[in-house]
């Protein structure tokens, strides 16, 4: 928690140098925009015209190394080795200017030297659009539909699983806003079908069957919003969730299904000259069904930019988010995270980039509590307008009161981009 108390700390001191410092910032910058929202013509894709549209391909390879690929803790077990990744994505955006569409889809696949069996392809289908009603008002919607593995770093991973388990996302949401002056609302919700594949284990037998994870979760909310001065407006949102599962009980017998509300206040910081983002405090309470414990207390989040300079920009996110777990006896994950992130323009086409987060995961009902520290670093270089080159390094360790689940992992990519 020291590093909890260190991140919470770091963030009111930044909000504290905004508050001081905003107006001298203020004079120093233009329009506020981060490092890699900036335009940079002479190296941003142009995509290819189709008529009111702009197709954007982009073609990713990178070469990479993992010192511990099945996150193990044993050294015995410790399994490192070499990687290639191929990624593509094809975006197609409208340039109207009324109304918005933009159709996307996305493929990567990774293959492992010297574990195959972590070999995997991923890939997602999508689509955004907004109708713009009239003047402050607008209606957006958006779906995805994605083939996924899951990682072996979730705790919902067997620890017999031969190899990642596949699982598809379907996700659908739509929002309407009205913002005509000082006062807006929006109202909005959203849908979820999660459907996992049977898991292959080491051992012989059966695979594990995974049909009591899969569910439909529904999600609505409704937020009102008060500008009451210039760059600040007070908010206060409800946010009500149910997560039905295909099977009344699950493998160990237990019904999971819940519900819950979100109840939260804050601001919403639009001083475009020097900070952007969201800070909110509120009260969580999602229910379950005997004999699992019910999840309920303080919530809070924040996800601010900050534009330091011209060339720095630092971002802060926290969060307390409740997810399903398979784990027995556990209602629930209780995750609470908080972040620091920084953009550093060392030259129009090279950018520094680094991160540090620390994740507190709690097993509500059972006493396991898992600790995630994550840091990284990494450098971009923009060789044309076709052409990026990066290098990134990134560790990761996770420290637990749970017999043999403790891993340290060192990761290693180089990469080249193409994009039209």
């Amino acid at each position: 928690m020291g590093m909890m108390r260190r991140a919470v700390t770091i963030g009111i001191f930044v909000v504290g140098m905004v508050s001081v410092g905003g107006s001298a910032i203020a004079q120093q910058l233009g329009a506020g925009e981060g490092v890699m929202d900036r335009a940079r013509p002479e190296y941003d894709a142009k995509g290819l015209p189709l008529g009111g549209f702009r197709l954007f391909p982009t073609f990713n390879f990178d070469v990479g190394y993992d010192d511990n690929v099945l996150r193990q803790q044993a050294a015995s077990n410790i399994i490192d080795s070499m990687f290639t990744r191929e990624s593509g994505t094809v975006t197609l955006r409208s340039n109207w200017s009324r109304h918005e569409l933009e159709l996307f889809g996305g493929l990567d696949t990774t293959q492992y030297a010297d574990l195959s069996s972590e070999d995997n392809t991923n890939w997602n289908v999508g689509g955004i659009g907004r109708l713009d009603i009239q003047r402050g008002s607008s209606l957006g919607v958006g779906t995805t539909y994605a083939l996924l593995h899951e990682p072996r770093n979730s705790p919902n991973q067997s620890g017999f699983a031969a190899k990642p388990t596949e699982y598809t996302d379907l996700h659908s949401n739509a929002v309407f806003t009205y913002h005509p002056y000082h006062f807006g609302f929006e109202a909005g919700g959203s849908f979820e079908r999660v459907v996992y594949d049977p898991t292959q284990i080491i051992a012989p037998g059966a695979p594990i069957n995974n049909a009591d994870r899969d569910e439909d979760v529904y999600n609505v909310y409704g937020k009102a919003t008060y500008e009451f001065s210039p760059g600040y407006a007070a908010f206060f949102k409800v946010n009500y969730n149910d997560r039905a599962f295909d099977q009344l009980l699950d493998r160990n017998h237990l019904n999971r299904t819940s519900n819950g509300f979100e109840y939260t206040s804050g601001l919403d910081l639009m001083l475009s000259h020097f900070v952007k983002g969201e800070l909110f405090v509120g009260y969580i309470d999602q229910k379950f069904k005997a004999p699992l414990h019910d999840v309920s207390g303080f919530d809070f989040g924040a996800n601010l930019d900050w534009y330091m300079t011209e060339l720095f920009t630092v971002h802060l996110t926290a969060s307390r988010t409740v997810a399903d777990t398979t784990v027995a006896a556990s209602s629930a994950l209780d995750t609470r995270q908080g972040g620091i992130s920084f953009d550093w323009e060392v030259a129009r086409n090279f950018i520094v980039q680094g991160n540090f987060g620390y994740t507190d995961m709690k097993f509500t009902g059972i006493t396991r509590d898992d600790q995630i520290t994550d840091a990284g670093i990494g450098v971009k270089y923009l060789l044309n307008r076709y052409l990026s080159a990066d290098a990134k390094y990134r560790f990761e360790e996770r420290n637990t009161n749970a017999a043999g689940q403790d891993y340290k992992d060192n990761l290693v990519t180089v990469g080249l981009t193409l994009h039209l």
